[in-house]
């Protein structure tokens, strides 16, 4: 794709020398600072001379209407122009200079690198400065019509898309899809159609003549033979008849020619209902008028079954009120629903804060009930080991105990002196026995005593130890009260989430029906429009095949007339026996010929209808490529509108084909705001109206660029005050849109813009003379 460099000048307007070297893909917006006028300080600075110069350069005409010598400056004889264009795909560059002299023919000439080296042959040098102008848009690969209307746009010269008539939709959208040549097609086979058509039509005519001498023959020879017993006929008797027969085909065809005056008549007023539709179909009359208007076109269609489209728009009015209605009711189910969702998610928020204060200090008594019964636990441990030491030596005492006692038990005191002593044992020492006993005995009575301290200090702990269990029940319970809680909101948060969501479900399927519904009343104005243009033409088919077939049967009487008037020749001339005979000859010639006429006709009808097959063909071709450029430029057009933020969207209806096989060419264009429709593209704001017509530029120059040959095309946007009617805030947003598209886009301005802008060219006029600021 081609590329603008840079911009070189002499003596342009007000400029002395201008050179200016674009920067690449952004957006730099052109203000204009004129210091010899403070009433006017951005009008009036030489903004416009800039796109002057690259209006001329290409095309070696000024943008504005006026002379080209009156874009040199006052006080030199000429002014010179030089772009420098450069394409990566080729490795190729271009260089235009032109010199407009005050007096005398302008010269322009053209240098071509490639590869970095100049191109010494002639490809570049051309011989005029038409030739020269032609050169440089076949170079670009775009036509003069595209480069003002799509690349470089003035507000002198800028028509915009959706403002323009039908013809010039059709125009443009033809040389998008190449429909031109097309057109082109068709029109060498309307060419061959016409003479052959009119070939067809003769050998109709002639063979509905032959026919009809051949029915008047064979009636004339079924005459002859029934009243050739009839001796006593006369032949003034039979000429009479003739005669009779003759005034009755004259009369066929005198009430033949007053039915086709009638069929023309019909005809006639049949077309200036079509011119009549077209002129309605074309203005900004109400549906309910045009239909109106329609009913009485009516009675031009007999035969037409018009569709009931009052009782259609009705009923679809009150669907489409009756989803108005329902989409109010579900905005306030759905604000009531985004309400309750809010107040959930906010008491959720809460007790989560209060779970969470509640899981710490879940923690933190779990974590010292947790120690405090592994503290008992261990007590409990070390008491049931004390207390089985001591049962132990309870045991081993009472086991001492016992046997002491037993052996005192055995003891025998001596009568004589009163000492005691164990027969057994002689020398056992029975007081010595008896101090131990004691002394044991107050050894179980103290270990008895201890291992009931450590039983009660035993059940103390355990005590404690179930207390400490108990609080942990109660701790976990309340953890699975809190648990169950904490469900329980986010339960209520997932059902109102639900809610909202089935609501904002219900409330894009009763949108997508509202939109469906304005689709459906939108299109019916084409749907009307259709059908009516569709009854035109089988009115106009089934008139013209009257009118044909009507011409045929006048061809045939008067060929009938031909035939009686010779068999009257014959009859006075000829013997009455040779008559019959005649007339068979006759009628065996008339049917060669007629078989002829018929094999004649038979040929032309094969070749016209092969014709019309290509036509047909073509038109279907044609139409095909039209919708995809129609459906092409409504994405591109739709997804920079998105871009660039506007809530505004385009649909275009494209060709249809209507019941009699005719295409319509006709474009329809609807404006959505929200998937609804917003009225006309004349009712918007200027601000509205400038967005929508930046994207449809982008989307035309995406279009022309894609339908350029390889490697051609220009990445360059020139717009001269056509987006002055936005808003700053609007204009930041477009052109940080631009921006991000990536392209080369100039735009002159008054400084609706924020100051902060990083892409700025300033044009200072001062003292008579302007120059590119700092």
């Amino acid at each position: 794709m081609w590329k603008l460099k840079k911009i070189e000048a002499e003596n342009l307007c007000a400029f002395r020398s201008l050179s200016y070297t674009l920067r690449q893909r952004v957006t730099t917006l052109i203000f204009g600072d004129n210091r010899d006028n403070e009433s006017q300080r951005s009008n009036g600075a030489g903004k416009s001379a800039l796109l002057e110069c690259i209006a001329v350069g290409i095309t070696g005409s000024p943008l504005r209407k006026i002379r080209s010598e009156e874009i040199i400056n006052d006080a030199s004889g000429e002014c010179r122009i030089g772009l420098h264009f450069s394409n990566g795909n080729s490795a190729e560059e271009l260089v235009v200079n032109r010199c407009i002299p005050r007096k005398g023919a302008s010269t322009v000439s053209c240098t071509l690198f490639r590869n970095g080296a100049q191109v010494t042959t002639d490809e570049a040098v051309q011989p005029s400065v038409d030739a020269y102008n032609r050169y440089i848009l076949e170079k670009l690969g775009i036509t003069r019509e595209e480069l003002l209307n799509n690349f470089i746009l003035s507000k002198y010269r800028y028509e915009d898309f959706l403002s323009s008539s039908d013809k010039e939709k059709k125009e443009i959208i033809n040389r998008f899809s190449n429909g031109i040549l097309v057109d082109e097609a068709i029109a060498i086979l309307e060419e061959d159609i016409v003479p052959l058509s009119e070939k067809k039509q003769q050998a109709a005519l002639e063979l509905a003549g032959l026919d009809g001498r051949v029915e008047m023959l064979q009636e004339q020879i079924r005459k002859e033979e029934e009243t050739g017993a009839e001796r006593g006929r006369t032949r003034a008797e039979r000429i009479a008849s003739l005669e009779a027969a003759i005034a009755a085909k004259r009369e066929q065809i005198r009430i033949g020619h007053e039915t086709v005056a009638g069929y023309e008549t019909r005809l006639v007023a049949v077309q200036q209902a079509d011119e009549a539709l077209q002129l309605l179909e074309s203005g900004d009359t109400a549906l309910d008028e045009c239909l109106e208007k329609i009913r009485e076109m009516m009675p031009l269609f007999p035969d037409a079954r018009q569709t009931d489209w009052n009782g259609i728009i009705t009923g679809t009015k009150e669907k489409l009120q009756t989803a108005v209605s329902g989409l109010s009711d579900c905005d306030t189910s759905l604000k009531q629903a985004e309400r309750e969702l809010e107040e959930k998610t906010e008491n959720w928020e809460q007790f989560k804060n209060k779970y969470a204060a509640f899981c710490e200090e879940y923690n933190e008594q779990s974590g010292t009930a947790a120690d405090k019964l592994r503290e008992t636990d261990i007590r409990l441990r070390n008491l049931a080991g004390c207390i089985e030491e001591l049962r132990h030596k309870r045991r081993i005492v009472s086991a001492g105990i016992d046997e002491l006692s037993n052996k005192l038990a055995g003891s025998v005191t001596c009568p004589a002196c009163g000492h005691n002593f164990l027969i057994a044992e002689p020398q056992f020492d029975i007081e010595a026995g008896m101090r131990e006993l004691k002394l044991r005995q107050r050894q179980l009575t103290e270990i008895n005593g201890r291992i009931e301290d450590k039983q009660e200090e035993t059940g103390s702990v355990e005590l404690q130890q179930s207390r400490l269990n108990h609080g942990r029940r109660t701790l976990e319970a309340r953890r699975t009260e809190w648990e169950q809680q904490l469900a329980g909101h986010e339960r209520a948060v997932r059902n109102a989430t639900r809610s909202v969501e089935e609501t904002e479900n219900k409330h894009r399927r009763i949108v997508a029906g509202i939109t469906a519904l304005q689709n459906e009343i939108e299109s019916i104005r084409r749907k009307v429009f259709d059908e009516t243009f569709g009854f035109v033409d089988e009115r106009n088919a089934s008139l013209s095949r009257s009118i044909r077939t009507e011409k045929e049967d006048m061809q045939a009487a008067a060929c009938a007339i031909d035939t009686l008037q010779g068999t009257i020749r014959e009859l006075n001339e000829a013997v009455p026996s040779d008559l019959i005979s005649t007339l068979r000859s006759t009628l065996r010639e008339v049917r060669e010929k007629s078989r002829e006429a018929a094999g004649r006709k038979t040929a032309v009808d094969a070749e016209l209808r092969t014709l019309e097959m290509q036509r047909e063909r073509f038109i279907q071709f044609k139409t095909y490529l039209a919708n995809t450029k129609i459906e092409a430029l409504s994405r591109i057009t739709n997804e920079f509108l998105q871009n660039i933020g506007s809530d505004i969207r385009i649909r275009f209806d494209g060709y249809t084909v209507l019941k009699s096989g005719k295409v319509r060419e006709k474009i329809s264009i609807s404006l959505l705001r929200d998937g609804m429709d917003c009225g006309s593209f004349g009712k918007f704001s200027a601000g509205e109206a400038a967005r929508v017509n930046l994207a449809t530029i982008l989307a035309m120059q995406k279009l022309v660029n894609s339908n350029c040959d390889d490697g051609k095309g220009l990445d360059l946007l020139v717009l001269d005050e056509i987006l002055e009617a936005v808003d700053e805030a609007g204009l930041a947003s477009m052109f940080e849109a631009l921006n991000s598209l990536g392209g080369t886009v100039l735009v002159v301005s008054h400084g609706n813009v924020a100051e902060g802008y990083p892409h700025k060219l300033v044009i200072v006029k001062e003292n008579g003379e302007s120059r590119i600021g700092e």
